[in-house]
């Protein structure tokens, strides 16, 4: 099983000109601070570095823009992952760019399950499957304030892309279902829907080869010059219609490319100016004369804290103009591609109409001497296409065998039950120090119960659940085991004594090895030997103090990402 921890996390709002950083290394860190001190936003930052992001985000953290650098450690290898305006990178340990990407579901999901051995396929919005965004894979590590006290495996937003997901997730996690079980059932899946369109081709070979039979019964022996006539306008004129289609894309894709040309100018542009506003950053810091003389046209510049400031911010809004530029540049690419995969279809489609027309000219010439055996040839053409899609249609059905065999035998009786009676034995002992008393019923036996508690009883069964649920998977799975970060469990206003319980639990009763990042008001007068961190300015969480410094480190992760 592969460990994920926290190392180190960097926030930027170049909108607001502050930052701020964060150790977050040690096996327990507290975030603690009173409500508006952006303890929440702190932690929420963490997982959504990653991908993730909670089920809700105050505005005010949403308009400061902020980008944000996690330091990770993955079985002894350091990782930095940048997220800037809805783009993902991946660093090595020297800060080398190595990957990125812009989708969550189709370029961060796959890099993530690549990286913390997350393989499992879900069905996802479509019929698609997939690896599931990378908050199917933090789901049992994260209780958000918001939705985590309310609600099991729910703490993360996007979750409806897959529907019906929870049973799902909380098999894999746990072990009842390992990998190998998804592997061969995204195989199953796969082959499914490919013997479906098989299935489909094959009724409309039966449906066309009926009409075929059905009008042919009604033309006799005789030639009728006039029906092969009419035959060929009709195709001369869909001809036309698909080559006008063909024209209309192929003039869309030169406008695009235009456009593309247009943009990567725009981003060429952008990054030279970048570059050399960045030098003549680092010439003023070097420089310490009051005034600086322009070699070119002797003109006196302050050399002032106000025109350096003036080069950060021209600095920081090209580096916007190239991001954007770049978008713009990707999402053109996107479309031309688009357009580019709807073009052999319809030439095909004109190639065969042509090839018909061809033909039909030939019969007109031939006349009813060739009839009989183009009619002969045509039967054969359908009964050949029929037993090359029969036989396609078998080998997939004896892959779904195999693959049904195979997921049957990740299934077995014993080890599930084995697994529920570990969970159980968490759980029964969790409730018990956590004060929880008559636990209902459908709890034991179901690793993804349904939990309908209410008041301040709530978030200690939570919490005892989410903890039984954890303890399962450092036993059992076979995917990764990664930070577990609680925030707030103080709700429903506990009194003291479950206060100081929940507090205590959450720290000492995590697996053994595992890294824990709470967020809460207050530690209750536990005692506490990890970091604590102690935010002190209200709704002011980023600091203009820690902008410079920030930056400059952030900067050529930045950087890299602009001129990938």
């Amino acid at each position: 099983m592969k460990r994920l921890k926290f190392r180190k996390l960097w926030l930027l709002s170049s909108r607001e000109k502050k930052a701020r950083v964060e150790d977050f290394s040690n096996l327990t860190t507290a975030v603690v601070a009173d409500n508006d001190f952006g303890k929440s936003s702190l932690v929420k930052s963490l997982y959504a570095t990653l991908g993730a992001d909670p089920s809700r985000t105050p505005e005010p953290w949403k308009n400061a823009k902020v980008e944000s650098l996690l330091e990770i450690e993955v079985d002894g290898s350091i990782f930095f992952v940048l997220k800037q305006a809805g783009r993902f990178a991946l660093f090595d340990e020297g800060g080398k760019l190595t990957w990125t990407g812009n989708s969550v579901v189709k370029a961060l999901a796959p890099k993530v399950g690549e990286l913390l051995d997350f393989e499992v396929t879900l069905k996802l919005k479509g019929g698609k499957n997939a690896v599931p965004p990378p908050a199917f894979c933090f789901l049992p590590f994260y209780l958000d304030q918001e939705k985590g006290w309310v609600d099991t495996w729910a703490s993360f937003s996007g979750l409806e892309m897959v529907s019906a997901y929870k049973d799902d997730i909380a098999r894999y996690h746990t072990g009842i279902r390992p990998k190998e079980y998804y592997r061969s059932k995204a195989a199953k899946d796969e082959a499914t829907v490919e013997r479906g369109e098989l299935a489909q081709e094959r009724a409309a070979l039966t449906k066309a080869r009926k009409r075929f039979k059905d009008k042919r019964k009604h033309v006799g022996i005789s030639l009728d010059v006039g029906t092969f006539e009419d035959r060929i306008k009709a195709l001369l004129k869909e001809q036309n219609a698909l080559q006008k289609s063909y024209d209309e894309i192929r003039n869309e894709i030169s406008h695009l490319q235009a456009q593309r040309t247009a943009s990567q100018e725009e981003v060429e542009i952008a990054a030279r100016v970048l570059s050399e506003l960045e030098a003549d950053i680092k010439f003023s810091q070097k420089l310490s004369d009051a005034e600086i003389v322009c070699p070119v046209c002797s003109t006196v510049h302050e050399n002032d804290f106000a025109n350096r400031f003036g080069l950060h911010n021209d600095a920081d809004a090209c580096r916007i103009v190239l991001l954007e530029s770049r978008g713009k540049v990707e999402k053109l690419e996107s479309e031309i591609s688009l357009q580019l995969k709807s073009i052999p279809a319809l030439q095909t489609r004109i190639d065969q109409i042509q090839s018909i027309l061809e033909e039909t000219r030939g019969q007109i010439k031939l006349g009813d001497m060739l009839r009989d055996e183009s009619e002969r040839l045509v039967d054969g053409t359908f009964e050949e296409e029929e037993r090359a899609i029969d036989g396609d249609i078998g080998v997939l059905n004896e892959k779904i065998a195999a693959a049904k065999k195979e997921m049957s035998a990740f299934e077995k009786k014993e080890h599930k039950d084995k697994i529920i009676e570990f969970y159980a034995g968490k759980l029964r002992e969790f409730c018990t120090k956590l004060g929880v008393e008559n636990v209902p019923s459908n709890m034991w036996d179901n690793i993804r119960p349904t939990i309908r508690e209410t008041g301040n009883r709530a978030p200690r069964l939570i919490l005892a659940y989410c903890y039984a649920v954890l303890h399962t998977i450092n036993e059992f799975s076979t995917s990764c085991f990664c930070p577990i970060v609680v925030d707030t469990p103080l709700q429903q206003d506990p009194d003291p004594k479950n206060s100081e319980r929940m507090i205590s639990f959450a720290i000492n009763e995590r697996p053994k090895g595992s890294q824990l990042v709470l967020a809460t008001g207050s530690l209750q007068g536990v005692n506490f030997e990890g970091r604590e961190i102690n935010p002190v300015n209200k709704e002011q969480l980023l600091q203009a103090e820690q902008y410079e410094p920030v930056r400059k480190f952030m900067l050529p992760f930045l950087n890299a990402v602009l001129t990938d």
